[in-house]
């Protein structure tokens, strides 16, 4: 399925302001995260296979080229807020981007933001189609959820690209939600 018509560069029309927000928020997210509450992460899945051709053109890269795929959900006191979905080619990892081998449960954050080799591209930002192998993730966490929004973001290393997907919850918005009722009381 080609999803890639759902990314957009530019905020969505219907997105409130919290959600622009977010999703366009400079810099780590792990961090941010952290200061809302007890901050987890569990990995789901970590595997190499074939990239779909919407992630491998992200990636400009040919479709069904092999990948490491590396499936998380991030947690505030227990609860999944965040889910995430980082990719490569093979070749990226055993080159540019080794120090992904075996990361395990470190936010990515750790190695994104301390090296001056690693650019960050421009969000994108997608209201997510059911058939997206983010939303596939996300439902695993949140399976009644009618709206998932996530933001994405390629990072190059030497010309070695890295695509970064996160999706947030209903979970974190509602979190969101009650900052905001509670700063306005």
């Amino acid at each position: 399925m080609d999803t890639s018509h759902y990314w957009s560069s530019r905020p969505l029309s219907e997105l409130t302001g919290s959600e622009h927000h977010w999703l366009f928020l400079p810099g780590a997210l792990t961090p941010r995260l952290k200061a809302m509450g007890d901050y987890s992460i569990e990995v789901v899945e970590q595997s190499h296979g074939p990239l779909n051709p919407e992630e491998a053109q992200a990636l400009n890269l040919p479709p069904a080229t092999l990948g490491w795929v590396r499936e998380v959900v991030m947690k505030l006191d227990g609860e999944a807020c965040v889910t995430a979905r980082s990719l490569t080619s093979v070749p990226a990892l055993n080159g540019d981007w080794a120090d992904l081998n075996g990361y395990g449960r470190r936010p990515l954050a750790e190695i994104l933001y301390t090296s001056e080799q690693t650019l960050r591209e421009p969000f994108q930002c997608a209201l997510l189609p059911p058939g997206a192998p983010l939303a596939a993730l996300s439902y695993r966490f949140a399976p009644q959820a009618k709206r998932l929004l996530a933001r994405r973001s390629r990072f190059t290393r030497n010309g070695s690209a890295l695509l970064v997907s996160e999706c947030f919850l209903p979970a974190f918005w509602a979190r969101v939600e009650y900052a905001q009722a509670l700063k306005s009381a």
